[in-house]
């Protein structure tokens, strides 16, 4: 997964649960895979608690990709 589509996913997702739509543990999992600290929070975390890490996710693509 290239980190601009990485980056799509996770704004959607923010978006998707903001809205109260279901998003799968697995798809929040799967894009914070690159980031251990942060999947290993994630397994312990439901619906809005997801919000932070995938913010904190996004800032780490944007770093990358402003390089």
């Amino acid at each position: 997964m290239t980190p601009e589509y990485r980056l799509t996913r996770i704004t959607e997702t923010i978006s998707a649960i903001r809205f109260g739509s279901p998003v799968s543990k697995a798809g929040v999992v799967l894009l914070l895979e690159p980031w251990p600290d942060l999947y290993w929070e994630a397994m312990e975390r439901q619906g809005m608690g997801w919000i932070n890490l995938l913010q904190a996710a996004a800032a780490r693509i944007e770093r990358v990709l402003d390089d």
